[in-house]
């Protein structure tokens, strides 16, 4: 049985799809396992791996280089291998500049399993030799934006944006939100305090129950009452509300980590109890155990 193979039409047609900016007509090039890396990125350049990824990489790269014009170079292929030269000319009010690059590419029957993308940068050799330290943060920074440090990725489609960040507040909340709930008599979760008890007596989040990350076991967590859990601990460097709702959730129970911890609760001025109460906008860094 013979397999369809990749030929040079065919990778010039991935070619032309790129020029028109095509991003459903490139995924049909691509097997579901590619990878893409990026001429640009924090890497140097961006790793892709997977359809979704690749999709995700091909889109910002085409927003990245969008208003200038693509014409299409040499394009060789040999076995599972191949290479394209391409170049881009963009119009700029000091006049035309010309960025040229290249792609290395892997194939699989007739698709592209890896595409690593090149592409050459405006800049001045010192005559005195090797490039000084400064000349290649220079050059970085020219290889990695496109207006300012804000855009040197490009930000992802908004549907795709949509979904992370839907994944993010399905996993996490924060103080604000937790305070307006008690405030307004809506909470409907249960605080998981995961730090020492020693830590909980001396100050808690209202209505809190302790629980130290060592001691949730099943029986333990059985006899929390229902519904979603919210864990959290001191703050940002500390990882026991992180651990806590991960064993939480391997046990089979719904929960958010609340982000910020205790540190930004009492920052924020919300109201916390156990031996050392402290009222609304009143905490200090004693008031958190943090200092005798």
């Amino acid at each position: 049985m013979t397999h369809p193979t990749m030929t040079a039409e065919r990778l010039r047609q991935f070619g032309a799809a790129w020029a028109r900016a095509d991003l459903d007509a490139l995924m049909g090039f691509v097997t579901d396992d590619c990878i893409y890396l990026a001429s640009v990125g924090p890497e140097p350049g961006t790793t892709y791996r997977g359809r979704e990824e690749v999709r995700r990489g091909f889109a910002a790269m085409l927003a990245y280089d969008r208003g200038r014009e693509r014409q299409a170079g040499m394009v060789v292929v040999t076995g599972d291998m191949g290479f394209a030269k391409w170049s881009f000319t963009e119009t700029t009010a000091g006049g035309g500049r010309l960025i040229r690059g290249c792609d290395l590419f892997q194939f699989r029957d007739d698709r592209i399993s890896k595409k690593d993308a090149y592409r050459k940068l405006l800049g001045t050799v010192p005559a005195t030799g090797a490039a000084s330290k400064e000349d290649e943060v220079t050059a970085t920074s020219t290889a990695m934006t496109s207006g300012s440090p804000v855009t040197a990725v490009s930000a992802a489609p908004a549907e795709e944006a949509r979904k992370h960040f839907e994944q993010r507040l399905a996993h996490e909340t924060d103080p604000a939100d937790v305070w307006k709930a008690i405030e307004t008599g809506t909470v409907d979760f249960v605080l998981v305090d995961c730090r020492p008890r020693a830590s909980y007596d001396k100050a808690h989040l209202p209505g809190a129950v302790s629980l130290p990350v060592s001691e949730m076991d099943p029986a333990r967590v059985a006899a929390l009452p229902p519904g979603l859990l919210v864990t959290y601990c001191w703050g940002p460097s500390c990882n026991a509300a992180t651990k806590g709702a991960y064993r939480l959730a391997t046990l089979g129970r719904q929960v958010k980590e609340l982000i910020g911890g205790l540190e930004y609760w009492i920052r924020e001025g919300h109201l916390i109890e156990g031996r050392r109460p402290v009222a609304r906008g009143q905490g200090r860094p004693s008031d958190w155990g943090l200092v005798s």
